[in-house]
């Protein structure tokens, strides 16, 4: 029974990944989620990684939160 936790833990940090490497990506260049092939999701998945390993990659993100929240405030 020590399974299902551990697919549940690896299912929830596959998705993490895919949703960091999904948002660096620049969006004139994602695909649909529809269109999307094993290698794209891949893809995807190690620009998460990478995200997750380099520190220049997190500061980008926090760096384009914030911009979007000033855009929507402002």
């Amino acid at each position: 029974m020590w399974i299902i936790p551990v697919l549940f833990l690896a299912l929830g940090y596959a998705l993490i990944l895919f949703g960091m490497g999904r948002f660096l990506q620049p969006s004139h260049d994602r695909l649909g989620l529809k269109m999307l092939d094993n290698s794209a999701v891949f893809q995807t998945l190690a620009r998460g990684w990478a995200a997750l390993t380099s520190n220049g990659s997190l500061e980008r993100i926090t760096d384009e939160l914030t911009a979007r929240r000033r855009g929507q405030r402002g």
